[in-house]
C-alpha cells in the first residue's frame, strides 16, 4: 500500500511538472538577453536563458514564473494554458545593486560610492536628437549647466559642472571615452562659429555617460579633472546576440526669430541739431527722415534666414559569444544652416573589439575616425559679418541688390567700407576640416583569484585645417585685393594608464577593493599660421596666389606632460558602510622644475542606513537610506608656456626698451600650482516600495593660489600683462535628483518623471594686488561696451562696462551739456550663470506608443544684450522711436545741484551715451523652454516577425517648441563667442549671433 501510495504520488509529481515551457527574453528594444534567471515562484526549480535569450522550463498551470536580471525590473507571470512566454524586460533605473562606471572606466556599485555621480544611458542621452552630445546633457543632471552658441551649424556648447573653479584657466569638464581622456578644445569663435571637439562623438555609439560631480567624484583624475568629469562608455558587442541596426532621421530647422526693427526712419545721419536738422542719405545708419508712404520696405535681417535640412543616418553591427564580442558603426550627418552657404557634414566610423584568451585574459581594441567639414559665415565683431553688416542696411534699402551690372560688388552710398553679406556668402568663404582619430588598446589579465592587472594605452590625433577668406572686391578698408588667414594644426595626446588592482572579500563582513595605478601623458600640439594681404589672380583663394613679401607665416609648438601616480582603498562592512580613500601625485612639466610635484587626497564614506538598522525601512514608506560624506584637494597646473615670455624682433614701442617680448605673452617662471579644497554631502533615498527616489548634495569648493594669465598691470610695470598667482574663488550649491515611478497599470500605461534641479552660486573671494576685477578681451562686445569679467566681491561670472560716472554718495555725475559721462566699471551684482536650474523629464508609454518632453527652467541669469545696443546705435532699435523728444537726464552736477539741462535724444545722444551704457542692456535671462517633444511607435512582434526583424520604432521629435521669458532679444540661452573663451567666459552675453533655431525630426530605427 505504501509503495503504491509512494508510486502514484511520484507520478503526479512528473506529471505537475511536466508541462514544457518556452520563449525568449529581450530587453527594451527587443534584443536578446542571455542569462535571464527563470524561477518557479515558491520554489528553488529554476534556469537561465542562453546566447540567444531562448529558455525552456517545467511548470504547473498554477505556476508563476519569475523573470530577473541584473539592472532591469524583474516580472512575474502566470503560467496557465501557456505554452509559450515571451517577456520583454524594462531598464530599472531605481535598483538598489545598479552599477555606474566611475574613474578609469572602474564599474563600481552605486551604494558605495561616496561622491556625487550621476548616470545617463543611450537612450536618455539620444532624447531631443541633438546632434552635439554635449547639448544631450541639457536638463538632465543636475547641478550641470550646457549653454550652446546659436543657430549655426556645428557650433560649440559650454558644459560646467557646479559653476567654474578658475579665473583664466578651463573651467569645462574632463571627457574620458573608454577610460582615455580626451580633446574638448574649441578655437577663438570671435570671428566665426567653432565647434567643441566632444561634438565629434557620435551620440549612436554612447552606451552611458556617468558624470563625476566636483573635485571629489574626479579626484584620481587629477589637474584635468579639477572641474569634474564626463566619463563616457561606448557601446560593444553584447554575448550571444549579432544584430545589424538602422536609425536615420531628417529634421527641418528654422531660426527662432529676429530682432524687432523700426521701419519708421529711413537712411541717414543727422546734421544740425534742433529745428536746424538735416539729413545726410550717404550714410549706413538709419537716422534719417522718415520714410514716405509708398516706399518699399526690407526686413534685411529676417530675409537672410533660411530653413535648414540636415540628414542624419547610422548603421551598426554587433555580435559576441562567450570567447568575444564587435561592434562596428559607420555615422553620417549632413546639416545645412540657417544662413546661407552654411553647413556642417560629419562622418564617423567606430569599431570596438574585445576578446578573452584562456578565461583570465582580455584584449581590448577601439577606434573611431571622425571626419568633420565646416562652412561658416561671419558672426559677431567681425568685419563683414552676416549679423552686423546688416544692422548698416536701412529698412528702405534692399540688401539683396548688391551686384553692378558687370558682377562688382554694389556700394549703396559713398564710402561703404563694409561688405554685403550676400556678396560675402559667395566671396569670402571660411572653411574648418578636422580628420581626427581616436584609439584604445586595453590589456586586462586576472590572476590569483582577487587580483587584476589592466592596461590601456590611447590616443588621441586629428589634424585640422582652418581658412578664412575675405574675397578680391571686398569694400573692407585695405582689403580690396582680398585676405586670406589660415592655420594647420597637428594635435597628438597619447595617454597610457597602467592599473593594478586588488579586490578580496575578507570575511562575512569586511570587504577591500584596492588599486594603485600610474598614468602618463604626452600633448604635442604643432601650429602653422599664414596670412596673406592681396591675391595676384582673382577667385584663386589659396597662400600661393599672395606675394610672398605680403604673406606672413608663423609656427607655434605647444608640448606638455603629466605623470601621475595614484591610488584607491575602499573598505566595505556588511555591504552596507564604506570609507574610500585615494591619493594621486602629479608632475607637470608646465610648471617651474622645482614645483613640479603635487600631491592631492580625497576621503569619503557612504552609510545604508537602511541596511544597517533594519527598522528604518517599510514596504509602504521608507525604503533605502544611504548618507555620504566626502572631502578632496585637487590641484591645477599652468597653461602650456605660461613660465615663458614670447620673444619678438621689434619691440613693441609702447613698453619700456628695457623688455624684448612684445609687452602681451609675458610668462612667469616662479608659477605655482592652484589648489581647490571641496567638500560635500549627500543623500539618497527610495520610497514606496521605490516608487520615488530623491538624491540630494550639498557642497562647497575654495579654489586659491590662482594662474590669472594675461593680467593687464600698469604701464609703469614696462609691460601691459602680466602671469601671477593669486585670487580666491568660492562655489557652493545644491543639486537634487528627484525621479517618481507615478503610474504602472496593468493596462500597460505607465508613466515616469525625473525632477533635476541644481543651484550654486559662485563669488570671487580675493584678487591679487589692486585688481578689482579680471577680465579677457576676447570676450568684448560691440564698440567694447562690456565684456564678460571675474569681479571681486562678486560674481565669476559677472560683468564690466562703461556705465555712468557717479559723485561719491552714489549719484549719476552729469555734465554741463546735461549727459552723463561714461567710465569702464565693474558690476559685482550681475551674475551670467543661473541661481538654480530644473529639468523636468516626462515619459508616458501606453503599450508600444511612447511619449517623453523635457521642460527646462532656468532662473536668475542676467544676460548683456550687446545686439540691441548694436541696433540703438545704428538707429534700428524700435527704441530709438522716440528721437527728438528732450528729456532731463536724473543726476546732479559737480557742485551736487539736480540736473535741470535737458537734451535732446538724437544720433549723438544713443550712439555716444545710451548704446554705449551698458546699464541699459543688462536684462534678466530667465526662461522656461519645453526642450524637446517626441512621440515614438514601437511595431508589435507579430508584425516583426513577418518583417523579419528584430525591432522597428517610428519617432517625430519637436524641438525648442516654446520658450517663456522676459528677455527681450531673440533667445536667452546665448553664448555667441562660443566655448572658446575660457575662464569667465562669455556665457548670456548676446553679441550679434546667430539665433537658436527650433525644429522638427522624423525618425526610423529598426534592428535585424
Amino acid at each position: 500500500m505504501k509503495l503504491k501510495l509512494f508510486i502514484t504520488l511520484l507520478i503526479l509529481s512528473i506529471t505537475s511538472y511536466g508541462q514544457d515551457i518556452r520563449g525568449k527574453v529581450t530587453d527594451a528594444t527587443n534584443i536578446p538577453l542571455p542569462g535571464v534567471s527563470i524561477i518557479i515562484e515558491g520554489t528553488t526549480q529554476g534556469t537561465t536563458t542562453d546566447f540567444d535569450g531562448n529558455y525552456s522550463i517545467k511548470a504547473q498551470p498554477e505556476n508563476r514564473l519569475i523573470f530577473s536580471y541584473l539592472g532591469m525590473k524583474t516580472q512575474i507571470i502566470a503560467v496557465g494554458s501557456q505554452k509559450v512566454i515571451n517577456v520583454g524586460l524594462q531598464d530599472d533605473t531605481t535598483s538598489l545593486d545598479e552599477v555606474v562606471v566611475t574613474a578609469f572606466g572602474n564599474e563600481s556599485q552605486k551604494k558605495s560610492i561616496t561622491t556625487a555621480v550621476q548616470a545617463i544611458k543611450s537612450d536618455q542621452l539620444q532624447e531631443g536628437n541633438q546632434n552635439n552630445m554635449v547639448n544631450g546633457l541639457q536638463g538632465k543632471v543636475s547641478g550641470v549647466t550646457v549653454v550652446n552658441s546659436g543657430g549655426a551649424p556645428g557650433s560649440s556648447s559650454v558644459i560646467l559642472i557646479r559653476g567654474g573653479t578658475s579665473i583664466t584657466g578651463d573651467n569645462q569638464p574632463l571627457f574620458v571615452v573608454d577610460g582615455i581622456p580626451i580633446d574638448n578644445s574649441t578655437s577663438s569663435s570671435l570671428e566665426v562659429a567653432s565647434t567643441n571637439r566632444a561634438s565629434d562623438i557620435n551620440p549612436e555609439d554612447i552606451e552611458s555617460i556617468s558624470v563625476l560631480k566636483g573635485p571629489s567624484a574626479a579626484a584620481l583624475y587629477g589637474i584635468q579633472a579639477a572641474n569634474g568629469a564626463v566619463i563616457i562608455t561606448t557601446k560593444r558587442g553584447k554575448a550571444g546576440v549579432s544584430k545589424i541596426s538602422y536609425s536615420g532621421s531628417i529634421s527641418v530647422d528654422q531660426i527662432l526669430g529676429t530682432p524687432d526693427v523700426q521701419t519708421v526712419y529711413g537712411q541717414g545721419k543727422e546734421i544740425g541739431t534742433g529745428s536746424d536738422i538735416t539729413y545726410d542719405t550717404e550714410s549706413e545708419f538709419s537716422w534719417g527722415d522718415q520714410i514716405g508712404t509708398g516706399t518699399p520696405l526690407y526686413d534685411n535681417i529676417a530675409d537672410l534666414y533660411q530653413t535648414a535640412v540636415t540628414q542624419n543616418h547610422n548603421v551598426s553591427y554587433s555580435s559576441g559569444n562567450e570567447k568575444g564580442n564587435m561592434y562596428f558603426s559607420i555615422g553620417d550627418i549632413s546639416q545645412d544652416g540657417v544662413i546661407p552657404t552654411s553647413s556642417y557634414d560629419k562622418t564617423s566610423f567606430k569599431v570596438n573589439m574585445n576578446s578573452t584568451f584562456k578565461e583570465n585574459l582580455t584584449i581590448g581594441v577601439s577606434a573611431n575616425y571622425i571626419t568633420t567639414d565646416v562652412s561658416s559665415t561671419r558672426q559677431g565683431n567681425a568685419s563683414g559679418g552676416s549679423f552686423s553688416s546688416l544692422l548698416a542696411y536701412p529698412s528702405n534699402v534692399n540688401a539683396k541688390d548688391y551686384l553692378n551690372e558687370d558682377g562688382s560688388q554694389k556700394q549703396y552710398f559713398l564710402d561703404q567700407q563694409f561688405d554685403n553679406p550676400y556678396w560675402s556668402f559667395k566671396n569670402s568663404p571660411n572653411t574648418d576640416e578636422v580628420n581626427r582619430l581616436i584609439g584604445v588598446i586595453s590589456l586586462n589579465y586576472r590572476f590569483l583569484d582577487d587580483f587584476n592587472l589592466s592596461y590601456k594605452l590611447g590616443t588621441d590625433n586629428y589634424t585640422e585645417f582652418n581658412k578664412k577668406i575675405i574675397g578680391d572686391g571686398s569694400l573692407i578698408e585695405n582689403r580690396e585685393d582680398g585676405y586670406i588667414s589660415q592655420f594647420e594644426k597637428d594635435h597628438k595626446r597619447l595617454t597610457s594608464n597602467l592599473f593594478l588592482r586588488y579586490d578580496k572579500q575578507l570575511s562575512n563582513d569586511f570587504s577591500l577593493n584596492s588599486m594603485i595605478g600610474n598614468s602618463v601623458e604626452e600633448l604635442d600640439i604643432r601650429t602653422n599660421y599664414s596670412t596673406g594681404d592681396g591675391f595676384q589672380a582673382p577667385g584663386i583663394y589659396s597662400i600661393g596666389n599672395v606675394l610672398v613679401e605680403k604673406q606672413k607665416l608663423s609656427e607655434i609648438i605647444a608640448r606638455k606632460r603629466i605623470v601621475g601616480l595614484f591610488g584607491e582603498i575602499k573598505l566595505g562592512w556588511k555591504d552596507a558602510l564604506f570609507l574610500t580613500a585615494t591619493g594621486r601625485n602629479d608632475w607637470s612639466s608646465t610648471l617651474p622644475e622645482n614645483k613640479r610635484s603635487f600631491f592631492y587626497p580625497s576621503v569619503g564614506t557612504s552609510a545604508v542606513m537602511t541596511d544597517l538598522f533594519k527598522d528604518l525601512s517599510s514596504e509602504n514608506g521608507l525604503n533605502y537610506l544611504k548618507l555620504r560624506a566626502s572631502w578632496a584637494k585637487v590641484g591645477k597646473d599652468a597653461p602650456i608656456g605660461a613660465l615663458e615670455s614670447f620673444l619678438k624682433t621689434n619691440i613693441n614701442g609702447l613698453a619700456s626698451s628695457a623688455y624684448t617680448w612684445n609687452g602681451v605673452d609675458v610668462g612667469n617662471p616662479d608659477l605655482e600650482p592652484e589648489f581647490t579644497n571641496s567638500y560635500e554631502f549627500g543623500a539618497d533615498m527610495r520610497f514606496l516600495n521605490n516608487r520615488i527616489s530623491l538624491d540630494l548634495s550639498y557642497y562647497y569648493t575654495k579654489s586659491d593660489n590662482q594662474i590669472l594669465r594675461d593680467i593687464r598691470v600698469p604701464p609703469t610695470t614696462g609691460t601691459f600683462y602680466a602671469t601671477l598667482n593669486g585670487g580666491v574663488i568660492e562655489n557652493k550649491g545644491l543639486e537634487a535628483l528627484l525621479t517618481a515611478r507615478i503610474l504602472e497599470s496593468s493596462n500597460g500605461f505607465s508613466w515616469n518623471t525625473n525632477f533635476n534641479f541644481g543651484m550654486n552660486k559662485s563669488k570671487v573671494l580675493e584678487l591679487p594686488g589692486f585688481l578689482n576685477e579680471v577680465y579677457l578681451s576676447d570676450s568684448w562686445t560691440y564698440r567694447n561696451s562690456a565684456a564678460g569679467a571675474a569681479v571681486l566681491d562678486g560674481s565669476l561670472f559677472g560683468l564690466r562696462g562703461k556705465r555712468p560716472q557717479l559723485t561719491d554718495d552714489g549719484q549719476v555725475l552729469i555734465q554741463s551739456n546735461g549727459n552723463y559721462i561714461l567710465e569702464d566699471a565693474t558690476y559685482d551684482d550681475v551674475q551670467r550663470l543661473p541661481d538654480w536650474s530644473l529639468g523636468i523629464t516626462n515619459s508616458l508609454s501606453y503599450k508600444n506608443l511612447k511619449l517623453s518632453f523635457l521642460l527646462d527652467i532656468v532662473q536668475g541669469q542676467e544676460i548683456y544684450n550687446a545686439t540691441e545696443s548694436a541696433l540703438a546705435y545704428y538707429g534700428l532699435s524700435t527704441k530709438t522711436l522716440d528721437r527728438g523728444e528732450s528729456v532731463v537726464l536724473s543726476g546732479v552736477d559737480i557742485n551736487g545741484n539736480t540736473n535741470q539741462t535737458a537734451i535732446v535724444k538724437n544720433q549723438e545722444f544713443y550712439q555716444n551715451y545710451y548704446s554705449l551704457n551698458s546699464e541699459n542692456f543688462i536684462e534678466d535671462g530667465s526662461f522656461a523652454r519645453l526642450r524637446y517633444v517626441t512621440l515614438s511607435y514601437k511595431f508589435p512582434q507579430p508584425l516583426l516577425e513577418k518583417l523579419s526583424l528584430a525591432s522597428l520604432e517610428l519617432y517625430a521629435t519637436g524641438r525648442n517648441l516654446f520658450t517663456i521669458t522676459n528677455y527681450s532679444g531673440v533667445d536667452p540661452e546665448i553664448n555667441t563667442f562660443g566655448a572658446g573663451i575660457s575662464g569667465a567666459g562669455s556665457m548670456y552675453i548676446d553679441n550679434l549671433g546667430t539665433p537658436s533655431t527650433q525644429g522638427f525630426d522624423l525618425g526610423l530605427k529598426f534592428t535585424f
